[in-house]
């Protein structure tokens, strides 16, 4: 059998006679001896290794085929897809100032009302029984998402028994800065469905306190750390981190600065730092320039492999990697605003024209060619790309904002080229031994 269009064939360093091979498509990964590789590409190799690579897609009947098939590969996801999945944007108060926030002056006092909250769930309903699914997740952002504790509480109550007597699945995650995060709060969630939050911690004290303090100036670090100590083991915890070209040296003294307050690795479900994207358009801080437009700039491909040793030497979960399609191609997946606007994105809220709909009227015609659905079919240089199931054209919010549109796509060639053999020697140290 001809070896798949989506692998990666690499060395493997200190034994030549070997070969590392990935694919990009399943994310399966294998080492095989030099010599059943060559056995392989001239169709001799033996039907033992041929069915063992061809359960990870590394060998294929038709790589021509393959490549058509991948193709239809986002229809035949949102056709298998079980999920019901929603950003729910609470309202767009917050007690922070974090000087790089993607919504800066779409904060204010607008908050979701009952009449939304119940066309919300009203919505969903309609939504989940249409598409005969199984699970909802909503993932509840803000502003602050726990400053709207009471209207999580409003949603959760109607929708959990509502989900569950159609025989799904009623679950929620919440990204909050964590300063309001206490151990009460989370017990009373966790019955209504709260499953993980995600929390942002941008290195230690020092410099998160400059780049993400209270409104009023105050450090928010000790508030943050206090409460996840408080509510380890509650529901899973995501460590994040934003860092610029300058600061990411103080994100590894940050793990050990947890480890020194009595955090196991365990305590966190995943741990994952990323460089912080340049907002260009009109709501963001003028004043904020430290972040990236693209992730083909040198600094995002060395910091990003730097901090990932870091995590994984330490022995924290570092998610792995998998085929990963944007928000905008999933067909069950989408953004409402507090006052029942859909959009794509949550990055990309509060742009009219990017608006999809309502929850009162449902999608709208034409959301596609604003969001430029399948962009990616149109560049030979993505049909044909071995990355192509890692990306799909990359980031759209990434494109808006260096390009102030998204009809170019964002390629992430030079990201994998640059990283993607260390990542894998990386998880042959860490994950694999």
């Amino acid at each position: 059998m001809p070896l798949s269009h989506y692998l990666k064939i690499l060395p493997l360093p200190g034994q030549p006679e070997k070969r590392l091979l990935f694919s990009t498509r399943t994310c399966g990964l294998a080492i095989v001896a030099a010599e059943a590789l060559a056995a392989l590409q001239d169709n001799s190799a033996s039907p033992e290794l041929t069915a063992s690579l061809a359960r990870l897609s590394m060998v294929v009947a038709d790589p021509a085929r393959e490549q058509q098939e991948m193709g239809g590969y986002l229809q035949e996801l949102n056709r298998l897809n079980p999920n019901l999945r929603v950003s729910v944007i609470l309202g767009m108060a917050c007690n922070f100032a974090c000087v790089y926030c993607y919504e800066g002056s779409l904060k204010g006092a607008a908050a979701m009302n009952d009449a939304t909250a119940d066309q919300l769930v009203a919505f969903l309903l309609a939504r989940f029984r249409a598409g005969k699914k199984k699970r909802l997740i909503l993932d509840f952002y803000g502003g602050e998402p726990l400053l709207y504790t009471p209207r999580i509480r409003y949603l959760a109550e109607r929708l959990q028994p509502a989900i569950e007597a159609l025989g799904g699945k009623f679950e929620f995650t919440l990204v909050t800065n964590g300063s309001l995060l206490t151990r009460v709060v989370v017990e009373e969630l966790v019955p209504l469905g709260l499953v993980s939050v995600k929390v942002t911690l941008d290195g230690t004290a020092d410099n998160h306190n400059r780049f993400r303090p209270f409104k009023d100036g105050r450090g928010s670090w000790s508030v943050i750390v206090d409460n996840l100590l408080a509510c380890r083991g509650l529901c899973a915890i995501t460590l994040s981190g934003n860092h610029t070209a300058e600061n990411y040296t103080v994100f590894p003294d940050l793990l050990d600065a947890l480890a020194d307050r009595g955090f196991a690795t365990s305590d966190f479900a995943s741990v994952q730092f990323y460089p912080v994207m340049q907002v260009n358009d009109q709501f963001a801080n003028p004043e904020f320039t430290g972040g990236c437009c693209s992730n083909d700039e040198p600094w995002v491909h060395a910091t990003s492999l730097i901090l990932r040793e870091e995590i994984l030497q330490r022995g924290y979960n570092f998610p792995k990697l998998s085929p990963s399609p944007c928000m905008v191609d999933l067909d069950d997946a989408f953004t409402v605003d507090h006052d029942g606007t859909i959009y794509k994105c949550v990055t990309l809220i509060g742009h009219p024209d990017l608006a999809c709909g309502d929850i009162r009227q449902g999608m709208a015609l034409g959301w596609q060619e604003s969001w430029c659905l399948d962009h990616w079919q149109n560049e030979a240089q993505c049909r044909d790309c071995v990355y192509l199931p890692l990306c799909f054209g990359g980031c759209r919010a990434m494109a808006f904002q260096r390009d102030g549109h998204m009809r170019q796509v964002d390629c992430q060639r030079a990201l994998f080229d640059a990283t993607l053999e260390p990542m894998l020697q990386q998880d042959l140290r860490y994950r694999y031994a």
